[in-house]
C-alpha cells in the first residue's frame, strides 16, 4: 500500500441537485486523457459514500499533489443555472465527508487535510474552506509539509532524465518501432516528442510530462501489461 499523507477534497462542479455516478465521472476523466475517474471515493446528495479509484492507485485528482493524496469529491459546487461556483453541500453529505475524513484518517495515519484551491489558486473547488471546516479533526496539521509529485519535463536534466530516456529505448525496442533515441540526461525536444508518442500509444493525456501515470503506464508497458483503467469496465 503506498503511503498516504493527506487528504484533498472536491467538488464535481454540477449543479444543485443533480445527481452524479461514478461511471459518469469515470467516462469525464477518460474523455481527458486520464485513465478513468481521478477521485477515490465520491460522497453522494444523499450522503452515499462510494468507491472511485482504487485507494492503492495514484489518483490524477490535482496536478503535482498526487503521490502522496487522496481525492474526496462531493457531488455539486455550482448554481442551479451554472453560473456561480458555490458551496452546495447537503446536511447529508456534511455529515459523510466528516465520516469519510475521519475514517480515512484512522486508516492510514493521514495527518493533512486540503481543498483542491489551495493547490490552484485559479479554482473555487471544492467551494469552501476544507482547512477551516475539518482541520480540527488534524493535530498539527500546519506542521506537515506535502508531497510533491516528481515531474519530469523539457528543460530538465540528470540522472532521472537518463533513466526515463533508457525505458522509452527500451519501450521503442519492445514494440519495433523507429524513433530515433539515444541515451541522454537532457530532456530535450526530441525526448519530449517520443514521451508524447508513447502516451499516445497507451491512450493517456499526451502532454510530453512525465508524472505518476505516464511512469506507471511505462512499468506497465515494459511488463508487457495492457494500460491501466481505474475502472474495469
Amino acid at each position: 500500500m503506498r503511503p498516504i499523507k493527506e487528504i484533498i477534497i472536491h467538488c464535481t462542479d454540477t449543479p444543485v441537485g443533480r445527481s452524479v455516478s461514478v461511471a459518469e465521472i469515470n467516462r469525464w476523466h477518460l474523455e481527458r486523457g486520464w485513465s478513468g475517474i481521478g477521485y477515490h471515493r465520491v460522497v453522494h446528495l444523499d450522503g452515499r459514500r462510494e468507491a472511485g479509484r482504487p485507494i492503492e492507485r495514484i489518483g490524477a485528482h490535482v496536478a503535482g499533489h498526487n503521490t502522496g493524496t487522496v481525492g474526496v469529491v462531493y457531488v455539486g459546487g455550482r448554481s442551479a443555472d451554472m453560473k456561480r461556483t458555490t458551496d452546495t453541500r447537503t446536511l447529508e453529505q456534511e455529515k459523510a465527508l466528516t465520516a469519510e475524513i475521519i475514517d480515512l484518517r484512522d486508516r492510514f495515519g493521514i495527518t493533512r487535510i486540503s481543498g483542491h484551491r489551495d493547490y490552484d489558486k485559479g479554482k473555487a473547488c471544492p467551494c469552501f474552506d476544507a482547512r477551516a471546516d475539518y482541520g480540527h479533526l488534524f493535530s498539527g496539521m500546519t506542521d506537515a509539509i506535502p508531497d510533491k509529485d516528481e515531474m519530469l519535463r523539457r528543460g530538465d536534466r540528470g540522472p532521472t532524465v537518463a533513466a526515463w530516456v533508457d525505458d522509452l529505448a527500451r519501450y521503442r525496442e519492445l514494440i519495433g518501432h523507429e524513433w530515433p533515441v539515444q541515451p541522454t540526461d537532457a530532456f530535450d525536444h526530441t525526448i519530449e516528442m517520443v514521451t508524447i508518442w508513447f502516451q499516445k500509444s497507451r491512450g493517456i493525456l499526451a502532454d510530453g510530462v512525465v508524472g505518476p501515470q505516464t511512469r506507471d503506464e511505462m512499468e506497465r508497458a515494459l511488463a508487457g501489461q495492457a494500460p491501466y483503467l481505474a475502472l474495469a469496465a
